[in-house]
C-alpha cells in the first residue's frame, strides 16, 4: 500500500512540475514578445504620438558640481512629423525598472522645423537615466 501512495505523490509532483514549466515558458515567451510602437504600448520606453511616427529622442548632459557628475540638461527631439508641429508634449526621464527620474517636462512643439530641444528641470543625475518617455498629443 505504501508503494502506491509514494507513486501517487511522485506522479502528482511530476505533473505539477511539468505544468509549472509549461506555464512559465508561456508567460516568459509572451513577455519577450512585448514591444513598443506608436500604436500600442509594451515594456520599455518610446515616443508615442497621436499625430504620426518617427520622432526620436535623445538627451544632452552637462557637468554639475552639485551632483558631482553629469546631469541631463536637455532632451532633443528629432524627425518631428509636420502633423505633430504645435502639438503638446510631455517628457519623462526614466531609470531602472521604468521608475521616473526627475520631474516631468511639458510644453508645445515648435510651429515649424523637424527638431526641438527641451530644457529639463532640476538637476537630474545622468547616471540614473536609462530611458526617455515622450507623449505627443
Amino acid at each position: 500500500m505504501r508503494k502506491i501512495q509514494t507513486a501517487t505523490r511522485t506522479t502528482k509532483f511530476v505533473v505539477a512540475a511539468v505544468v509549472a514549466s509549461i506555464a512559465f515558458a508561456g508567460v516568459y515567451g509572451f513577455a519577450a514578445s512585448l514591444g513598443i510602437t506608436s500604436s500600442g504600448l509594451g515594456a520599455g520606453n518610446a515616443v508615442v504620438a497621436s499625430c504620426g511616427t518617427g520622432i526620436t529622442a535623445s538627451y544632452t548632459t552637462a557637468y554639475s558640481a552639485t551632483i558631482p557628475g553629469y546631469s541631463v540638461s536637455q532632451v532633443n527631439l528629432a524627425s518631428i512629423p509636420a502633423a505633430c508641429l504645435s502639438k503638446a508634449y510631455r517628457i519623462q526621464l526614466t531609470g531602472t525598472a521604468g521608475a521616473t527620474v526627475g520631474s516631468e517636462v511639458s510644453g508645445t512643439l515648435p510651429a515649424s522645423g523637424t527638431t526641438a530641444s527641451v530644457a529639463t528641470s532640476g538637476n537630474v543625475d545622468a547616471s540614473l537615466v536609462t530611458g526617455i518617455s515622450v507623449v505627443v498629443s
